[in-house]
């Protein structure tokens, strides 16, 4: 390719990044995930249907996934929850058993994140000592970098 040709084709590509750039930073809160999810299997050897919602105070759903947890698949981590969103509570269905729990606030140690840090949950799938699923519940923080 000629230099000048080359010139051209990179001055055009570098202003469609940009371009794309803008679009995906420029959308504001609405389009980037403040909170996530991450659900992990906490006794090998063991397979769960596992589903997960998560809910606003007016009862909407914000996100909802279905897994099925074993040793083949022991982890989904960091599931993105819409930015726009302000989560309430956490609905965990474990081979049929129903978890709910409060989307964690300020009363949790180390939250809230500080800005632009979101905050987010991982659910651990655990038996208790009967055998029935179990559901612990743990917060987080994670860094965001230049968004």
């Amino acid at each position: 390719m000629p230099s000048a040709t080359r010139r051209t084709f990179v001055a055009g590509l570098s202003t469609a990044l940009v371009v794309a750039a803008a679009g995906c930073a420029g959308s504001g809160s609405d389009s980037a995930p403040a909170h996530w999810v991450s659900v992990y299997l906490g006794e090998r050897e063991e397979t769960h249907d596992v589903t997960v919602a998560i809910t606003d105070a007016s009862g909407a759903t914000l996100f909802e996934e279905a897994y099925r947890l074993s040793d083949d698949n022991e982890a989904e981590e960091d599931e993105p929850i819409p930015g726009s969103s302000e989560p309430e509570s956490v609905v965990v269905t474990v081979d049929g058993v129903r978890f709910e729990r409060d989307w964690p606030g300020v009363e949790r140690p180390g939250l809230p994140c500080g800005d632009p840090n979101r905050s987010g949950v991982e659910l651990w799938i655990e038996s208790a000592s009967d055998g029935t699923p179990a559901l612990r519940l743990e917060t987080g923080c994670q860094r965001v970098a230049n968004e």
